[in-house]
């Protein structure tokens, strides 16, 4: 079994400017079948999810007007990629986020969700071979 993030991190699949528009920005995660993008801004990187993009559209935000920067979350929770990944687990229950950034000191390598643990806990390495749940 895993031990570490590393261990079972994915890769950065969407990075996006802060000027970009909420339907580019999902345009390109639906794109990547990802629900996390990092946003490379200069006075600080962070993450903006499908999840704030969903807040915004509830608040009234104009897909093809509205900012990623202005809806982005700055100062993401990163972890070293050589924590126990139980250990991560436990922060993303107590942070209540889906996703870790997972940095080597010297810059991001990759991103750790839930999908990624219930990989882990479910034995299937790689979700992407597992079929589409049925409709009940």
């Amino acid at each position: 079994m895993p031990q570490t993030v590393a261990d079972v991190m994915g890769d950065v699949k969407v990075r996006m400017s802060p000027d970009a528009t909420l339907r580019g920005l999902a345009a390109e995660l639906s794109a990547a079948r990802t629900g996390l993008a990092i946003v490379e801004d200069p006075g600080g990187d962070g993450v903006i999810s499908e999840r704030d993009v969903l807040r915004a559209i509830a608040a009234g935000a104009d897909l093809d007007s509205a900012r990623v920067g202005e809806h982005m979350t700055p100062n993401p929770v990163t972890v070293p990629a050589t924590t126990p990944l139980a250990d991560a687990c436990d922060l993303m229950i107590s942070r209540s986020v889906r996703h870790l950034l997972v940095s080597d000191g010297s810059g991001l390598v990759g991103v750790l969700n839930m999908r990624d643990v219930v990989g882990v806990l479910s034995g299937a390495a790689d979700l992407g071979s597992v079929p589409p749940a049925r409709e009940v």
